[in-house]
């Protein structure tokens, strides 16, 4: 039987997910000029094309994601095939490209991994944006909205 997703971040009507990239493993290659070639080249939030109707979002526009945790700024990338009230940011941008150093895991609830507490041990050395386990893996809600073009 279908149970749906908690709703981790508020109660907002957009479910933020994530996954592999097809460019890249991680941030690897996500700075190589040939890899940043084969798309956009930058962050962006893949948005259902009826969704984005709705809220007035233009392709490639500058978008504001927000929850009860956080926000963070993105370019917007329309695609029918994102699944109505779904939006998805891909695996593998480093925390330096989008604008604030702010992205997808500055709005994601959830539990600290303890053994990121542990330290001074040489091969257990975390970054503050590594807590979580994995990104965006359950469905994070979200709400989001056009930003005015900047100039």
């Amino acid at each position: 039987r279908h149970k749906d997703s908690p709703k981790m971040g508020g109660n907002y009507p957009y479910e933020l997910t994530s996954g592999h990239s097809r460019w890249s493993i991680h941030s690897m290659n996500i700075t190589n000029q040939l890899m940043l070639e084969t798309h956009r080249g930058r962050p962006h939030i893949v948005i259902n094309s009826a969704d984005a109707a709705r809220l007035k979002i233009a392709d490639d526009a500058e978008v504001r994601v927000w929850n009860d945790v956080g926000e963070f700024r993105v370019h917007a990338k329309l695609s029918p095939t994102a699944r109505p009230g779904q939006v998805i940011v891909y695996n593998g941008w480093d925390p330096y490209q989008f604008p604030g150093w702010r992205g997808p895991m500055d709005i994601e609830p959830g539990m600290v991994k303890w053994l990121h507490f542990a330290g001074g041990y040489g091969h257990l050395r975390y970054w503050p944006v590594q807590w979580q386990p994995v990104p965006i893996d359950r469905g994070v809600r979200v709400q989001l909205e056009p930003l005015p073009p900047s100039r």
